[in-house]
């Protein structure tokens, strides 16, 4: 019994002292964050393991490897903005042959477990670390065929500058294919407003976007943001780019989660928007919600082409 006791108490310290760095770390910055809170993230020995690893990471978000191809890339120069471990540039080194493939992010404890995870796929692969504030790129302009960034640039601390940035090193007529979080999914409308806020009563004094942001990438994430499809089209469009929103996965999450639905209509704490969401969802044949005909879930999925 003293045993127990003892490991558990030293569980609670460990556990403590974690929040604490993390707390600390999400007032330097989104850099300084992400270099203590890796997105989920093994080491691997072996290329069969880090393989395995990276389609169960991609079953987690069942639709979103459709959306947001590795294939197809042969013969480019293909850039991952935000690469973080590397997970993506897995794909692109397993299911394509690009010319050059290439790794930024502005941590570099991301940035050394992608260099250690790639050495087992590949050997034509650059990592670069950039600054956050200033967002630049150090390549040639009109260098970039495909630029791909997953669930990154709804943390850019300067979303404009970045976009601007990446369409610089673009070829004209490039592609800059998108995930970013999705407002029109049941992560915002019931996990978010009504599991977490009412059910459970955390974030309760709260907005609901600022509940959302700590929802998502740990509590003390500084900038987590989530997107209706047309305003993010709008928004990136204006920088000198056509698009279009080409749907959104869900999570295994949000699947889990999914018969709360019924409770949450019937609370009349739930404010209407949420209510009126969650009534209006149908189900494809694979039992996945849809809003507007659309994937209700929260990866959201943009394909843009740079401008001539």
């Amino acid at each position: 019994m003293w045993f127990f006791l003892m490991s558990y108490l030293k569980y609670l310290i460990n556990r403590s002292v974690t929040q604490v760095k993390k707390r600390i770390a999400a007032k330097g910055g989104s850099a300084s964050y992400w270099t203590s809170h890796l997105v989920v993230n093994e080491e691997f020995t072996e290329r069969e393991t880090s393989l395995d690893h990276f389609h169960w990471r991609n079953a987690q978000y069942p639709g979103y490897i459709d959306l947001m191809p590795v294939t197809g890339a042969d013969e480019l120069v293909v850039l991952d903005y935000g690469c973080g471990p590397g997970n993506d540039l897995v794909g692109f080194s397993e299911f394509s042959s690009p010319k050059k493939l290439i790794g930024v992010d502005v941590s570099k404890t991301a940035l050394a477990a992608a260099d250690r995870r790639l050495a087992l796929h590949s050997q034509n692969f650059d990592l670069i670390h950039i600054q956050e504030d200033e967002n630049i790129i150090p390549l040639e302009s009109n260098s970039v065929d495909l630029v791909h960034s997953s669930g990154v640039l709804h943390h850019a601390q300067n979303l404009q500058a970045a976009i601007h940035e990446i369409r610089r090193i673009l070829k004209p007529g490039g592609r800059l294919q998108v995930m970013v979080y999705n407002y029109d999914s049941l992560w915002l409308h019931l996990y978010t407003a009504y599991v977490l806020q009412i059910e459970m009563g955390r974030y309760s004094d709260l907005a609901l976007l600022d509940a959302f942001r700590h929802s998502t990438d740990g509590p003390y994430c500084p900038i987590s943001k989530c997107y209706k499809p047309i305003s993010f089209l709008e928004e990136i469009e204006s920088h000198g780019y056509t698009g279009k929103f080409k749907g959104a996965a869900i999570s295994c999450f949000e699947m889990s989660i999914l018969p709360k639905r019924l409770a949450a209509i019937q609370n009349r704490s739930l404010s209407r928007e949420h209510r009126d969401f969650l009534c209006s969802l149908e189900f494809n044949k694979y039992g996945h919600p849809t809003y507007s005909g659309v994937i209700a879930g929260i990866d959201a999925c943009y394909e843009f082409t740079k401008c001539e």
